[in-house]
């Protein structure tokens, strides 16, 4: 696993869901994610790029954070699907990373390219799931990412 924290300038601003007839730039298709028992207060939406002539190369992102500008630029550098995850807590998180993992194939993702980015009050949840997928041994995590806002006291 590959541990990178990476900074966004303080004025990043995070955006709610928005609806999936508008798919960020570079998604091909979005869906809205019914998580039932895993997440049931919250949602989780899954990006797909353009189709790929060999679904088991491609890398699934799950992303704690919202964010419709960092959804696009991971889907057009990486050619990732991008699972956006709202959750209130690390094991609730958790759930959905393993959900994920265990439905790589219906998701057209190789269940062992798998990385967890978090932006903001997501990076600590992103940290925690790793964690989590660290000591459970499952599912394997390929990459982590944590991103949080810069403050600049000057």
């Amino acid at each position: 696993m590959i541990g990178l924290s990476l900074r966004r300038g303080a004025g990043a601003k995070v955006h709610a869901m928005a609806s999936p007839d508008r798919p960020p730039a570079g998604a091909y298709r979005v869906a809205d994610v019914a998580l039932r028992d895993l997440a049931p207060h919250n949602r989780a939406r899954v990006h797909w790029p353009a189709p790929c002539a060999d679904p088991t190369v491609t890398a699934l992102v799950v992303l704690f954070c919202t964010d419709d500008d960092l959804v696009g630029e991971l889907i057009s550098r990486l050619g990732a699907v991008v699972l956006t995850v709202t959750a209130a807590h690390g094991v609730e998180a958790f759930a959905v990373l393993s959900w994920a993992a265990d439905h790589a194939v219906e998701l057209g993702v190789d269940a062992a390219r798998i990385a967890v980015v978090g932006d903001g009050a997501g990076a600590a949840l992103a940290e925690r799931v790793a964690e989590l997928a660290a000591d459970e041994g499952w599912p394997p995590l390929r990459h982590v990412a944590l991103i949080w806002p810069h403050h600049d006291p000057t």
